[in-house]
Formats: structure tokens, sequence, C-alpha cells
């Protein structure tokens, strides 16, 4: 069920040189619905993964109001070629350690359409006219995840560390909600608590 236009608070986590930041921003929010079918991108499931105290956090976050919960084969495959390439995991451990992370959240995977990723490309060529993306590589196939899942899943609410994205998102007008979160290895346990606390809040605002 669709709301009348309201008010929402979000707070955002930054990591900036040495220094962790939190900054609260308004927007009028005219897509707010009953409960939340979540998307998460490759880098929170290898948050998810590697700290536990994200994890335990995150689940605290998406219990109250959340319908489902997706991700992409596409980003399963990514986040594990970082916990293989980046943080040293063996092949069969990184996807032991992902499989039980969709278990345990019970997060479905939808695989990648042709239809859906093809949108995705439009979406590129219109946001790279707009804005300087810092991370171009990765951007392309960020859409296309975010794209499957927006339009196979009908996700509403996504879960990232790239503010590419949530840039991206406002310019093209689409009717979801974007959270950024710092890289959960840059931010202190407080900080942690403090941003899925601040969420909450806003949530039980609705």
């Amino acid at each position: 069920m669709i709301k009348e236009a309201e008010e929402r608070e979000v707070v955002t986590v930054r990591k900036k040189g040495e220094n962790i930041q939190g900054y609260k921003s308004h927007d009028k929010n005219t897509f707010l619905v009953d409960e939340d079918i979540i998307g998460l991108d490759a880098n929170v499931l290898v948050d998810m993964v590697e700290f536990q105290e994200f994890k335990e956090e995150v689940k605290a976050n998406v219990e109250l109001g959340v319908l489902k919960i997706y991700t992409t084969n596409i980003a399963l495959g990514e986040a594990r070629h970082v916990l293989v390439k980046k943080r040293n995991y063996q092949f069969d451990k990184a996807t032991n350690a992902l499989s039980n992370i969709l278990k345990e959240f019970n997060i479905q995977t939808i695989k990648h359409q042709p239809e859906s990723n093809a949108l995705a490309e439009q979406w590129v060529s219109v946001v790279k006219r707009q804005i300087y993306i810092k991370k171009f590589g990765t951007f392309v196939n960020d859409c296309r995840i975010l794209s499957n899942l927006h339009y196979r899943a009908k996700v509403n609410l996504y879960i990232t560390e790239d503010t590419d994205l949530e840039k991206a998102v406002k310019i093209l007008k689409l009717p979801l909600r974007v959270k950024i979160i710092g890289e959960a290895s840059n931010l202190s346990g407080q900080k942690i608590s403090e941003f899925f606390k601040e969420n909450r809040k806003a949530y039980r605002k609705r």
C-alpha cells in the first residue's frame, strides 16, 4: 500500500581520511510502502561474511517491516571474487560463507536477464553525461544488479557502498531508496550501530 508523501530523515556514514563522519539529510518520499523489499550489493554481502558485528546490526535492522531480501547471481559472484582476491579466502570457503549468509537471512537470489541488463546500459548512458563516475568499471555492473533487483524482484530499498549509484537513482528518478553504508572495516562498532539505529528511528516514524 502506497502512502502519501512524507518527509524522511536519512543518516549517512562516510570515512574521510582517518575520521568517520555521519550527516543527516531530509527529503520527501512519495513511494513509502508498508514493507520494504531490500536489495543488497556485493560489498554489503562481503561485510556480512567478514564482520560479525556488522552482520548482527544488519539482522536487527532488516527485521523491522522487511518483506523479503534479494541479491543477484552477479552480485554473489562479485562478492566471492572480493573474498578470494582481496580477503585471501579459498574459493570453497568463500562460496560456503556466502551460502551461509543467504540461508541465515533467507536471501533470495535472482538471475540476471538480458532485458534488465539492457535497461541498465541505458541508465549508464544517461548518468555518465551528467556526473563523473569514480569507478566506472564497477558502476556498469552495479547498474545491472540494481536494474534486475528493482524490475524483477520489485526491490524498493537498496543497500550499497556506492555513492555514484545513489546519485544515479536520483538522476534517473527511480522509485526506490538507497542507503549508503561505509565499508564495515573502516567503521567502529559504535558507528555501525548508530547508522542502523538512526534508520530504525526513521522507519518507526512512517
